[in-house]
């Protein structure tokens, strides 16, 4: 009697765990935060780097740079929208060139789908 309430408990032990596994490996792929701006979009790779998604510091900072550049080309006194898709594609051309070596397979798409929203934005 004893062995099987063990049994029973482990049985319940993993089917929790099993079933809460991809709950929280969705949750740390996706953005808490709007996905409309570059700002937004450096968070999310600063995000990505603090998680490991990115294994790679150098290519962590070589995306921060180009949203950087993206950032100051929509200044308020710049106002170079055309300049800063343009680093955005850079950067999603970068991104993919990552996705499965330095960068989580699950987090480029989502970082690729966020640029294209600040894209979209930009382009408005």
């Amino acid at each position: 009697m004893r062995n099987r309430i063990l049994s029973v408990l482990v049985l319940l032990a993993l089917l929790t765990a099993a079933l809460a596994v991809p709950a929280f490996a969705s949750d740390e792929h996706t953005c808490s935060h709007d996905m409309n701006t570059v700002e937004s979009l450096h968070h999310c790779v600063n995000h990505a780097l603090e998680m490991g998604h990115i294994a790679n510091a150098g290519v962590g900072s070589a995306l921060l740079a180009k949203l950087n550049a993206a950032q100051a080309a929509v200044a308020v006194d710049r106002g170079q929208p055309a300049v800063a898709i343009n680093l955005l594609n850079a950067f999603i051309n970068q991104v993919q060139a990552q996705s499965g070596v330095q960068i989580d397979a699950t987090h480029a798409d989502h970082m690729i789908m966020h640029a294209q929203m600040v894209i979209a934005a930009l382009g408005n």
